[in-house]
């Protein structure tokens, strides 16, 4: 049933696919319709958590308005935090030296928390793959999904639900290092599309003797390169999949949503908060909302305040909204169609 029919109000989601390489955003209506062409900017580097959430900030000032945000991130997230970002913790990008500060300011840095802040809106953040995966998936049993661009990610469902997230690519694939070591962009630049897509298949066949999937999903700027010779229960998906799991990471995961802590202005449109709002300077985002009138310390002490004219605010919302979830986009839809695609993670 979708929202109209049920008599609530339609929401519009801000999905946005964080990668190594680009990152990209639009927004979906309730049926996982694009309202605006998918917006893209190069991922910079260095880039730290401030300046990440910078970046999203001119990315939604290019787009209409919206109710809720989902994101994916190419790492682990547990609780809208960043436990790992892999690809963020070298200033020159994905595969360079760890840099210590990097390291530091990405650990736990509450993603969801710092965008719900700055767009005023209820936030959910997730492993990249899991929101390609809700979009994909089409609830039958055990399904893996395996993306494929500057790194690798896998997401796991059972009977369509999402499973807690676990990081294979980092775990060791053969003597070559890692799933990411062996099967990142980097590696399939260095010994080329044949010997990458047999590496990539070899792996394919070592998930499916850990998990007896049922089927598998390979997405990413990568998987158009593995041919369409492929095994028994494996099957490729548009890597703008990224963007459309967006909607379904409402209604196919237990993923929290960081709630609405800003006071907003009143009569002034999220796309706006979010151009203008400042992003946290610290680890995580502010857990106090701040007014203009006042000031708050490191401590959490007011200091009196400046002025005493009294502004408008807008009600703060105690959680995300609630509404009959929309229906899942086509899961067929997106297997065939392909064009050619980036090597986004």
């Amino acid at each position: 049933m979708t929202a109209r029919a049920s008599g609530t109000k339609p929401l519009n989601t801000l999905a946005i696919d964080i990668g190594g390489t680009g990152i990209k955003a639009s927004v979906l209506d309730e049926r996982g319709q694009m309202e605006h062409d998918r917006v893209r900017v190069a991922t910079p580097y260095p880039l730290s958590p401030q300046k990440l959430v910078l970046e999203l900030q001119k990315l939604i000032g290019q787009l209409p308005a919206f109710d809720r945000v989902s994101v994916g991130f190419p790492g682990m997230v547990r609780a809208g935090q960043i436990l790992s970002a892999p690809h963020f913790i070298s200033p020159s990008g994905p595969g360079g030296r760890p840099e210590p500060k990097l390291v530091k300011a990405w650990n736990r840095f509450d993603l969801a928390a710092a965008l719900a802040e700055v767009t005023g809106k209820p936030t959910k953040v997730a492993n990249d793959a899991d929101l390609q995966g809700a979009a994909v998936v089409e609830g039958k049993g055990f399904e893996a999904v395996v993306t494929l661009g500057t790194g690798v990610g896998t997401a796991f469902f059972l009977d369509g639900r999402l499973l807690p997230h676990f990081e294979f690519a980092h775990t060791p694939l053969s003597k070559g290092g890692s799933y990411n070591d062996v099967l990142g962009e980097a590696t399939r630049k260095r010994i080329g599309n044949k010997k990458w897509a047999k590496r990539a298949l070899d792996a394919i066949e070592t998930l499916r003797g850990v998990t007896f999937f049922d089927h598998c999903y390979v997405g990413g700027g990568n998987a158009p390169r593995l041919g369409s010779n492929l095994p028994d229960e494996v099957s490729l998906v548009d890597n703008s999949a990224g963007i459309l799991g967006g909607i379904k990471l409402w209604d196919r995961t237990d993923v929290p949503s960081s709630p609405v802590r800003q006071t907003a202005r009143a009569g002034r449109s999220a796309t706006a908060r979010a151009s203008s709002s400042r992003p946290p300077t610290s680890g995580t985002a502010p857990s106090r909302a701040r007014t203009p009138a006042k000031t708050t310390d490191a401590a959490g002490a007011t200091a009196p305040a400046k002025k005493t004219t009294a502004r408008k605010t807008a009600a703060r919302p105690s959680g995300a909204p609630t509404t009959d979830a929309p229906p899942p986009p086509n899961a067929e839809s997106h297997r065939t169609g392909w064009r050619p695609a980036d090597a986004d993670g």
